[in-house]
């Protein structure tokens, strides 16, 4: 939460047991959370924005994940990768407050 404060941050863990998740922070405040990033729109619960973003992604969720926070690569290697350095964040409770 602390990573977004003053803007959007959208969180997403490759699980390959039960796909992939994602969680939205705005400004520290949780939006939303057991998302399926790339998974596709939800027609009943998101804004015609969010069907879009979700339609246009679909099976693709770091591009998803990215275009949701707002990013824009320059290339595609944020979405395949090979990724240019890994960063480590030193260790922390960073759901605390």
């Amino acid at each position: 939460m602390r990573l977004s404060a003053g803007t959007v941050c959208y969180g997403m863990y490759a699980n390959a047991k039960s796909g992939n998740q994602g969680s939205i922070f705005r400004d520290g405040v949780v939006e939303g959370w057991d998302l399926h990033p790339g998974g596709g729109p939800d027609e009943e619960e998101d804004s015609p924005e969010d069907v879009l973003t979700a339609y246009i992604h679909s099976g693709h969720p770091v591009a998803h994940a990215c275009a949701y926070a707002g990013l824009r690569p320059a290339d595609a290697r944020a979405v395949f990768g090979p990724p240019d350095a890994w960063v480590s964040l030193p260790e922390r409770d960073y759901r605390a407050a």
